[in-house]
């Protein structure tokens, strides 16, 4: 299948009488954006899957056959695949970003073995073990749970190396940028917390400005609690915890706390692979901002209430 990157990677020839360079660079900018959804959906696909024939197997106590999976690019050069979300500084996920398709996106890993079982077989076990397949799932759903707090000033260590681990030093904030976040907008600053530790953050302060400047992230100061927008200038997951919809709880929280404060909505900025991923909670992008953190290019994306 053609992927994303050969279509950013092709080369046209120029004629004298050729086609507009520029209405062919957005063309194929909108067909990069539609592949890499289609390869989203596909890696879903493939997982649910995966779930699915490992019930089968604990329903019936026999190992069922997974189909073919193919091989991405990634997997070969076991580099990350560059269609998934990834948390970044600017606001992007996971990455999430993860992000995260957080709660359909997010099913964990599971190993699967090899029997096919007809339909009838596994219905019949799937009716015969209904409870027993419920209380699995309340033991699986008990064996992780994860709290969305306010961040405190303990916190800023722990915060930083979640940082650290999902992205790149040029877009990655410092301690002392965390420290003077913390304290100046404490109550617009969450944290993932599971298993005795942080393993998630989301943050930003409020503002009168519609959009996101880089003045942002070096000066909490700028922070204004009676601001008409509430910012993401930061949302991230540890990479072993990605895939669990903990990125998509974190930005529930702060949507839900800018409704509940009056505010006219929120706004972020992420790179053009994530646009889609924003928009399921609701984002509009809206063009190239005009911040350049970390030398990359990034997009305004407001959700007004």
């Amino acid at each position: 299948m053609l992927k994303a990157q050969e279509i950013v990677n092709k080369q046209f020839s120029r004629a004298f009488w050729g086609y507009d360079i520029g209405e062919v660079d957005e063309f194929l900018d909108d067909i990069v954006r539609a592949y890499e959804c289609m390869e989203q959906e596909l890696d879903l696909a493939q997982l649910r899957i995966k779930m699915l024939l490992d019930e089968i197997s604990r329903y019936t106590g026999k190992e069922a056959e997974k189909p073919d999976e193919p091989q991405t690019d990634s997997e070969e050069t076991g580099k990350k695949d560059p269609s998934a979300p990834e948390a970044e500084e600017n606001a992007s996920v996971e990455p999430d970003a993860v992000p995260v398709e957080e709660t359909e996106a997010e099913p964990g890993e599971t190993e699967n073995g090899g029997t096919v079982f007809s339909a009838a077989e596994e219905a019949t076990a799937a009716n015969d073990n209904d409870e027993e397949a419920t209380n699995e799932q309340n033991k699986e759903e008990e064996t992780m749970k994860v709290t969305i707090r306010y961040a405190v000033p303990e916190d800023v260590k722990a915060i930083t190396a979640v940082e650290a681990a999902c992205f790149p030093p040029a877009e990655a904030a410092t301690e002392d940028r965390f420290e003077a976040r913390v304290k100046g907008f404490s109550k617009n600053f969450w944290v993932a917390e599971a298993e005795g530790k942080v393993i998630g953050i989301i943050n930003g302060m409020c503002t009168d400005r519609r959009t996101i400047v880089d003045e942002m992230f070096a000066d909490a100061g700028m922070h204004d609690d009676e601001g008409d927008w509430q910012s993401v200038m930061g949302i991230a997951v540890l990479p072993e915890y990605q895939r669990q919809g903990i990125a998509a709880k974190l930005m529930e929280t702060l949507i839900e706390d800018a409704r509940e404060h009056g505010r006219k909505g929120c706004t972020l900025t992420c790179k053009d692979r994530l646009i889609h991923y924003y928009a399921k909670f609701g984002y509009v992008e809206e063009g190239i901002s005009e911040s350049e953190h970390g030398g990359a290019v990034w997009y305004d994306m407001i959700l007004e209430f």
